[in-house]
């Protein structure tokens, strides 16, 4: 899916709009190494947590393409002794479970870390599932090897390593996309082709919510937050992102408060956090975030985004949705269908459309999240 196959888009979605520029505007004109469409594409795996099955689940509906080699953690950069024992322990236990999926061959090659496997393997593309606060050194080491680049979101959970990933992409012409699989999800998906319609006029005020169960526990690096990154760049990137792909507006402004009330055992963790947000055509946007879900509720997360317009109001709850204009009361709309991420990606790298994630905008909303993380550690507002 492309914006250009949501329908023509009204002066507010205009291109410009729709795209938040990176610093240095080059970032997305410059051009690529496109993979052949019909011949092989060789694809490794890093790191065990977060969304694998967004790569691991696509393979084997991509045409050629073959999981080559799975890189089980970073060789570098676990912090000491206990935390290395505890990782092990849990890449054995889910890398059991990894095996069992359709795309891991009786060829795939397994190494320990992602530093070996990069340095003996050719490469198209690589899936990056590592700590969150690891995931940016790996990007880094695939992008000096010229391979393109799915990444766990955040891609970064630093401003300056934001950066260096930043620089080192412009400097190569590596290609990479985040795990912002929610731009392709029928509820997110149906909310933009009704904005792009024009059917609530011109977007004015967002609220969205990301409502999740935290579970018994989580993995080691959720403890601290040098090694979790904080839970506006985790939680948070994916509801500041719908919110600028449904309304294709920039976000100018952002403020945010979080705490820890809860997860005493998680004192890394903000178990709840709110966002403010100043939309570039004056609007405003409210973001919630907790981990504060029942054990007791019928899903893991509760996810809602409402667009109020100047002509009626959108909202997604779940995945539903429903409208309400000028014209007509409450409207269930029919839902668009769920699409893979990775095989878009996939299938723009080999010049076969726009990817649903523009060039520049990964590295955009992420941006955006930790200049709010940083808003809610220092109280204060913070121009984008």
């Amino acid at each position: 899916m492309s914006i250009a196959s949501l329908g023509s888009l009204p002066p507010f979605l205009s291109n410009s709009e729709t795209t938040p520029a990176p610093e240095n505007p080059k970032a997305l004109s410059r051009s690529f190494r496109q993979l052949d469409p019909l011949g092989e594409l060789r694809i490794g795996m890093i790191g065990i947590y977060g969304h694998t099955g967004l790569v691991l689940e696509a393979i084997p509906a991509i045409p050629g393409a073959r999981l080559v080699a799975y890189a089980l953690q970073d060789g570098e950069r676990l912090p000491d002794e206990a935390i290395k024992r505890e990782d092990a322990d849990a890449i054995s236990h889910d890398f059991a479970e990894l095996k069992k999926v359709p795309a891991f061959r009786s060829d795939t090659r397994v190494y320990k870390t992602y530093q070996e496997m990069l340095s003996k393997e050719e490469l198209d593309v690589v899936g990056i599932c590592l700590p969150y606060t690891l995931n940016v050194f790996a990007s880094i080491a695939a992008a000096e090897k010229g391979i393109h680049i799915m990444s766990e979101k955040p891609l970064a959970t630093e401003l300056e390593d934001l950066a260096r990933l930043e620089s080192v992409l412009e400097r190569t012409g590596v290609q990479i996309s985040a795990m912002l699989d929610m731009r392709l999800s029928p509820g997110i998906r149906t909310v933009r082709d009704t904005v792009s319609k024009g059917a609530i006029g011109e977007p004015i005020l967002a609220t969205a919510q990301k409502s999740y169960k935290f579970g018994k526990d989580r993995p080691w690096f959720y403890k601290e937050r040098k090694t979790y990154g904080g839970t506006i760049p985790w939680i948070g990137i994916h509801a500041i992102d719908f919110i600028i792909y449904t309304t294709g507006l920039r976000i100018t402004q952002v403020a945010a408060m979080q705490s820890n009330k809860a997860l005493h055992a998680y004192p890394g963790t903000e178990d709840n956090a709110g966002i403010l947000c100043k939309l570039s055509n004056g609007g405003t946007a409210v973001v919630t975030l907790d981990y504060l879900r029942p054990e007791s509720a019928d899903s893991h997360g509760d996810d809602r985004l409402r667009l109020i317009g100047s002509k009626g109001v959108v909202e997604m709850q779940g995945e539903g949705v429903e409208l309400i204009t000028q014209d007509h009361a409450v409207k269930a709309l029919p839902l668009l269908p769920k699409h893979s991420i990775f095989a878009d990606f996939i299938a723009y790298l080999r010049g076969q459309g726009r990817h649903v994630i523009l060039p520049g905008e990964a590295i955009a909303v992420n941006r955006i999240c930790l200049l709010a993380r940083q808003a809610a550690d220092e109280q204060r507002i913070i121009s984008v």
